[in-house]
């Protein structure tokens, strides 16, 4: 009873801007469903394109649900874990889009930029949601808050499994099972993204004169209590991921279909498991670290966002205005084509 009448009172107390919140959620979410959604107002075809709402609705609750979870057993602001979490998770579904496009593309230039629009849409609820983030979260001192428990982790790792399986399965389903869950399976990427992951840490050890020699069945344990050298470690990772996937795409440009495919998945699936294991390493990172304001969770995001946002526009970007219309610019107009065919004919009569 105690509870209800909290709620009563929260309620009670901000009814007005409950009011408006309502109000506005509405609106974006006709916003969304008119422009994007079956019936939009942009595409005539968009009874075969258009984004998928259930899938985007489902990362959603795992955002706010995943955040949530942190929170009660950190006791750190819900805005602010919903702030952190928010767009690396939207990349997760991002990239397993990606991938089942490449997975199934077949050069048909209207579905690719169909799906293309649906990928920076799921993008654009992850920024909708790290915003209201932003506004939910409120100054917090790290003394009031506490470390998250190694089951609290293993916890939040099957979350994370659960999600992804759940997403790419999804993701399969909607492609009648032309694709399988191989398709986002790459031994050569794994071996990128912990390779480079190695190089990290041994160059850490290396040139840290406060490091001893680590042994090896000591570099889990060590690097698990390090959170910083485990956040800018895999950082580095993404970065260079992403790098690569750009470095693939150019790399196979001009070859078939199939090459850029296979190629291309590589880059996109290092980056898949690199942004995986970053979110594992910011829940590590709040096992260690109480003073969670240190690790500047929200730098690392840009970071991350910033990798994102390059391979898609280096791979994945529509063509410009003047690339969509430069074949109509290109064109004579309809009285010089009329001469050329009447000079075409006397020339033959001629001959």
């Amino acid at each position: 009873m105690e509870i209800v009448g909290r709620v009563i009172s929260f309620l009670s107390q901000k009814k007005r801007a409950l009011f408006l919140l309502v109000i506005s959620l509405t609106g974006f979410y006709i916003f969304l469903n008119s422009s994007l959604g079956p019936n939009n107002l942009l595409r005539a075809d968009s009874e075969l394109y258009h984004v998928d709402f259930g899938g985007v609705a489902f990362m959603a609750v795992f955002i706010i649900g995943f955040s949530t979870y942190v929170s009660y057993k950190t006791l750190i602001n819900f805005g602010y874990l919903l702030l952190i979490f928010s767009l690396p998770v939207a990349i997760l579904k991002t990239f397993a889009e990606m991938v089942s496009l490449l997975a199934t593309m077949d050069g048909n230039a209207l579905e690719m930029t169909s799906t293309i629009s649906e990928f920076y849409t799921i993008f654009l609820v992850g920024c909708f949601l790290s915003a209201c983030g932003y506004f939910i979260d409120e100054r917090q001192k790290f003394y009031e808050t506490r470390t998250l428990s190694d089951l609290d982790v293993v916890f939040c790792f099957l979350l994370l499994v659960i999600f992804n399986a759940i997403n790419i399965y999804a993701v399969i389903l909607r492609s009648d099972f032309s694709i399988s869950f191989g398709a986002f399976w790459s031994a050569p990427a794994w071996l990128g993204v912990l390779s480079g992951l190695s190089i990290a840490l041994s160059l850490y050890v290396i040139f840290d004169r406060k490091s001893k020699d680590w042994k090896f069945s000591e570099y889990p344990r060590l690097v698990m209590s390090n959170s910083k050298l485990l956040l800018d470690s895999v950082m580095s990772v993404v970065l260079m991921s992403a790098i690569f996937g750009a470095i693939a795409f150019y790399y196979t440009s001009q070859s078939s279909i199939e090459s850029v495919s296979a190629t291309t998945e590589i880059g996109f699936l290092s980056m898949f498991y690199a942004v995986n294991i970053f979110i594992l390493s910011m829940v590590s990172a709040l096992r260690v670290e109480r003073n969670f304001l240190e690790l500047d969770f929200t730098k690392r995001n840009w970071h991350i966002i910033e990798a994102f946002a390059f391979l898609t526009f280096m791979s994945l970007a529509p063509p410009t205005m003047w690339d969509r219309f430069s074949a109509y610019f290109d064109q004579a107009p309809e009285e010089i084509l009329e001469l050329q065919e009447r000079i075409r004919a006397l020339e033959e009569i001629v001959q």
